[in-house]
């Protein structure tokens, strides 16, 4: 059942999007979490399917079920009081019917947005038909639901690097369009793009552009005044948390305590922290 509350956030999000600034949106793997990076000011949160994955214990690309996903939607939306978009990767389904059926259940859930991706585990694209009849039945359910969630469609046309430089860079505008065309309301293109590409592809792709956090270009007033409006984080924070655990347990696994013991957030702080949400 859609709530108030959900339509509200919605239009919210959906409003960051036209508001003519960049914003960036952080990737949460747990409830956790997303409480975090609300109690940290952010106006909106999306998950990484990459770092629920690594919370699962598992590599990403889908290798979790729809079931667990949800699951974990479900308790992020119940414990955070902003927008929740999700990351379906290419929507747990084979068919768009299929896409749009699990999307349903996520907006059940709490969602508010979803991000859906072109790139296979073969390391190609999608048939751009097959990604637009996606793009397509997210749109109906929009229709359907009375929803006005935020579709961002992903090309990984830069991610899998598919066609080389000059190649990639055709192929991110044509399916940018296209999915622009279908009613995505905005074109997300990850992988390491330096500032010229990023300028090539805010001045041609017709909808909003969100890139990722990334080591070639990541100044962010340049990349506001290029046109970019959303900039997402993808699995590096859950990185970063994963990588600072590694570290602490090669240290304790050696006899070196001294990273736990170090740490200023206590029990008393950590209860604290986590009892002023919305669980």
């Amino acid at each position: 059942m859609i709530t108030e509350k959900q339509r509200e956030r919605a239009e919210i999000f959906s409003n960051m999007h036209k508001e003519g600034k960049m914003f960036v949106l952080p990737n949460a793997w747990d409830a956790g979490s997303a409480v975090v990076f609300e109690r940290a000011g952010f106006a909106a949160v999306a998950t990484s399917s990459a770092g629920i994955a690594y919370a699962l214990g598992c590599p990403d690309g889908e290798t979790i079920t729809f079931g667990e996903l949800l699951y974990v939607v479900e308790r992020m939306a119940q414990c955070i009081g902003i927008p929740l978009s999700v990351d379906v990767e290419r929507g747990y389904a084979e068919t768009p019917e299929g896409v749009k059926e699990n999307a349903k259940k996520l907006l059940e859930a709490g969602a508010i947005g979803f991000n859906i991706e072109d790139g296979l585990p073969d390391g190609t694209l999608s048939p751009l038909d097959f990604q637009l009849g996606k793009i397509a039945a997210l749109v109906e359910l929009k229709r359907e639901t009375g929803l006005d969630f935020v579709i961002n469609a992903r090309t990984c046309a830069y991610w899998l690097n598919v066609a080389g430089e000059a190649g990639n860079l055709e192929i991110a505008l044509e399916r940018g369009n296209a999915f622009a065309g279908a009613g995505a309301d905005c074109v997300y293109v990850p992988g390491a793009l330096g500032e010229e590409t990023v300028a090539k592809l805010s001045r041609g792709i017709k909808a909003p552009l969100n890139v990722i956090l990334n080591g070639a270009f990541h100044d962010f007033r340049k990349l506001d005044k290029l046109g970019v409006r959303r900039i997402s984080v993808g699995s590096s924070p859950a990185r970063f948390i994963y990588g600072q655990a590694i570290e602490m347990s090669r240290a304790l696994s050696a006899g070196d305590p001294s990273p736990l013991l170090g740490t200023e957030f206590s029990y008393a702080a950590a209860n604290k922290f986590f009892s002023q949400n919305y669980c």
